[in-house]
C-alpha cells in the first residue's frame, strides 16, 4: 500500500513539475511577442486622448506582460507630462481631449497634470475636456478646467460641495479589549499614534489639518477662478449653497461651456482638425503616444548626458521589501534606494538625478541611511528633489540630504519629528483570554519590548531619551540642509505637517514646482542646455517574469526544507520568520505620518 501511494505521489509531482515547465515556456515566449510590439502609427490631424480616471501613479512599469495582465492604469504622471509636451510640437497632433471619468489621484499629482495641460495649451494646441454620462467631481474638474473648453453631459452630475478629511479613533475599542497603546513622542504636532490614545483630534493636529485643507482649497479656487473668469467669492458661495449641482446648472454659472453627448463632442473635435462631420475622427491615446520617439515629434535631446529620475515612493522599511509578483508594493526599502542612488552616483552617463519622493516616512534608521546615501551623490552630482503627494517625516529626512527642493502647493510635507509606539495587551490577555506571563531575566531591561507588560517609569526614560536623541539628528540634519540654526528648525518641526506652499515659506522648501520643473533644474545645473534630457528611471522595476521566478524559487526552497528539515527544525524557522518580522517594526523608532490625509 505504501509503494501505491509513494508512486502515486511521484507521478503526481513530476505531472506538476512539467505543467510548470510548460506554463513557463508560453510566459515567456508570449512576454516576448508582446515586448516586441512597435510603436502606433500617428496620423496626420490626429487628436491626443488623454482618459483620466482613478489613480494616476508615479510609475508604470513597461513590461508589457505585466502590463496586459497585471490590470490599473496604462500610463504613469511622467508619461503623462512627457505625451503632452511632445504633442505640442508634433504637427500631426492637432488636439487634445481630455476625458474624464473619476479622479481619484491627490491634488499635487492633479496639480502637476493640470499645469502640463496649461503648458500645452498656452503651445497653441487645442485642448479640450468631456466627462460624458459620468458627471465631473471637483478633481475631474480641476484638471477639466485647464481645457480650451469643458463640456458635460446632460442630466449628469456636478460635484462641487468643499474639502475635507476624517481621521479614524481607535481608542474606545482597545480599551474594551483592555490593550493600553504607549506613546512616546518627540514634537507637540507629532500626531503619530493619536488614533490610538484619542477619541477625537487634538487642537494642534485639528489646527495642521485645517491649514492643509486651506492650501488646497485656495489652489482650486484661484485655478478655477482664473481659468473661467469666475470670481472667488462666487465660487465659495457655489460650494456653500449648491453643493450638488446639476450639469445644466454648472452651465448656467458658466462652470461648464455646454451640454454634450459624446458623439457631439466628436463632432466638435472634427472641426477642429478640420474633419469632416460623419468622418472617423483619427485619435491616438497617452498609452500609445508615449512609445513615440521624441525625435518624430519635432524635437531633440540636448547635452550629451542624462539625467536619472530615482523613485522613492511607499512606507520606509529596512533592506529590500519582497514585493507580490504583481508588483503593487508600497514599501520603500533602505537597501533599494541606497543601490539606486550608488548607480547613479557612479553612471558616467549620469550628469544629473531627480529624487522623486513621494512617502509618509517610516523607520528613522532606514531614513538615516538613505539620507546618507543622497548625500553621498550630491557631494559629486546635482541632486534636486521633487516632491509628490506627501514627502513627510522620514520622506522628508532622506530628501534633506539633496541640493535643493521643490513641491507642489498641495504636497504634504515637514512632520519633522519621531514616535514610539508599543502594545501593553497584558489585560487582554488575561482578562480576555485567560493567560498569564512569568520569566526571568538577567537584567531589568531583558524585557523592555514585551508586550505582556506596561512599560516601567524607567523604561519610558529610557525610550524617552532614544527618541529624543533621533529627533535631535532629524533636527541637525534639516538645519544643515536649509541653512538653518536648529533652533529655527525646531520652531517650524515638533512633527507639524506643512503643505508645499507653507513649507515654503518657512524655509522647508525652495520653491514649488513639478516634477518637469524638477528636470528643468537638474539639467540646468549640469549644463545639459534647455531640453529635453535624456532620462533614466530608477531603480529598475523588476519584469513580470523576473517576479513569479524569484517566486517559484522561493516556494522551491520552502518545498525542500520541509523534505530535508524535521518537524523541529521547521518550528524553529518559523519562529525565526516570526521574530525577524516582529523586531523590524514593533518598539522601534518611527519617522511617519500617523495617515496620509486624504482630501475628498
Amino acid at each position: 500500500m505504501r509503494f501505491l501511494s509513494t508512486l502515486a505521489a511521484n507521478v503526481i509531482g513530476t505531472l506538476v513539475a512539467l505543467g510548470l515547465v510548460v506554463f513557463f515556456f508560453v510566459f515567456f515566449f508570449f512576454a516576448v511577442s508582446l515586448s516586441a510590439d512597435q510603436s502606433p502609427t500617428v496620423q496626420s490631424g490626429s487628436v491626443l486622448t488623454v482618459p483620466l480616471s482613478g489613480d494616476i501613479p508615479e510609475r508604470v512599469t513597461d513590461d508589457p506582460f505585466q502590463k496586459a495582465f497585471g490590470g490599473g492604469p496604462k500610463y504613469d504622471l511622467r508619461a503623462l507630462q512627457t505625451s503632452l509636451r511632445k504633442a505640442s510640437s508634433d504637427a500631426r497632433i492637432e488636439a487634445v481631449w481630455l476625458r474624464t471619468k473619476g479622479l481619484s489621484a491627490d491634488w499635487a499629482t492633479l496639480e502637476e497634470v493640470r499645469e502640463a495641460v496649461v503648458q500645452a495649451r498656452e503651445s497653441g494646441l487645442p485642448v479640450l475636456a468631456s466627462s460624458g454620462e459620468f458627471g465631473m467631481t471637483e478633481k475631474d474638474y480641476f484638471v477639466a478646467s485647464a481645457a480650451d473648453s469643458v463640456f458635460t453631459a446632460p442630466q449628469s452630475s456636478f460635484e462641487y460641495n468643499g474639502f475635507g478629511t476624517t481621521v479614524t479613533f481607535f481608542d474606545g475599542a482597545l480599551q474594551r479589549l483592555e490593550v493600553e497603546p504607549q506613546l512616546l513622542r518627540a514634537g507637540k504636532y507629532k500626531s503619530a499614534g493619536e488614533p490610538f490614545v484619542r477619541s477625537d483630534l487634538s487642537a494642534p493636529n485639528r489646527e495642521q489639518l485645517r491649514a492643509l485643507l486651506g492650501t488646497t482649497n485656495e489652489q482650486f479656487m484661484t485655478a478655477v477662478s482664473e481659468a473661467r473668469g469666475i470670481s472667488s467669492e462666487a465660487l465659495n458661495r457655489l460650494a456653500e449653497e449648491n453643493a450638488l449641482l446639476t450639469s445644466a446648472a454648472a452651465r448656467d454659472e458658466n462652470l461648464v461651456d455646454g451640454l454634450r453627448y459624446e458623439d457631439e463632442v466628436r463632432d466638435r473635435l472634427r472641426s477642429l482638425v478640420d474633419g469632416s462631420v460623419g468622418s472617423d475622427l483619427s485619435t491616438v491615446s497617452v498609452d500609445g503616444y508615449q512609445r513615440i520617439p521624441v525625435e518624430d515629434t519635432g524635437q531633440s535631446y540636448t547635452g550629451s548626458g542624462q539625467v536619472d529620475i530615482v523613485y522613492a515612493e511607499g512606507s520606509i522599511v529596512a533592506g529590500d521589501p519582497d514585493p507580490s509578483p504583481l508588483g503593487g508594493s508600497q514599501a520603500l526599502g533602505s537597501t533599494t534606494l541606497k543601490e539606486a542612488m550608488e548607480t547613479a552616483r557612479t553612471s558616467s552617463q549620469t550628469k544629473a538625478v531627480v529624487l522623486r519622493v513621494n512617502s509618509p516616512g517610516g523607520s528613522a534608521a532606514a531614513s538615516e541611511a538613505m539620507w546618507r546615501a543622497v548625500k553621498r551623490t550630491a557631494n559629486e552630482k546635482p541632486v534636486i528633489v521633487s516632491m509628490g503627494d506627501v514627502a513627510a517625516s522620514g520622506g522628508y529626512y532622506l530628501a534633506a540630504g539633496a541640493d535643493s527642493i521643490l513641491a507642489a502647493p498641495t504636497t504634504t510635507t515637514g512632520s519633522i519629528g519621531v514616535f514610539g509606539l508599543l502594545v501593553n495587551a497584558e489585560g487582554f490577555f488575561e482578562e480576555k483570554l485567560g493567560v498569564t506571563f512569568d520569566g526571568v531575566r538577567t537584567s531589568p531591561y531583558a524585557d523592555l519590548y514585551s508586550t505582556s507588560k506596561p512599560l516601567s517609569p524607567d523604561e519610558r526614560r529610557l525610550l524617552g531619551g532614544s527618541i529624543d536623541a533621533t529627533y535631535d539628528t532629524f533636527l541637525q540634519r534639516v538645519a544643515d540642509a536649509r541653512g538653518m540654526d536648529v533652533e529655527a528648525v525646531d520652531q517650524v518641526a515638533q512633527g507639524r505637517v506643512w503643505s508645499g506652499q507653507d513649507a515654503k515659506e518657512v524655509g522647508l522648501v525652495d520653491t514649488t514646482g513639478t516634477l518637469a520643473d524638477a528636470i528643468s533644474a537638474a539639467g540646468a545645473a549640469a549644463d545639459l542646455g534647455e531640453g529635453p534630457y535624456r532620462t533614466r528611471a530608477l531603480p529598475q522595476p523588476k519584469t513580470l517574469v523576473e517576479r513569479f521566478s524569484e517566486q517559484f524559487a522561493t516556494q522551491a526552497r520552502q518545498m525542500w526544507r520541509s523534505a530535508t528539515t524535521n518537524a523541529l527544525e521547521r518550528k524553529f524557522w518559523r519562529q525565526k520568520q516570526m521574530l525577524d518580522r516582529v523586531v523590524g517594526t514593533h518598539g522601534s523608532v518611527q519617522a511617519r505620518l500617523p495617515f496620509e490625509p486624504t482630501i475628498d
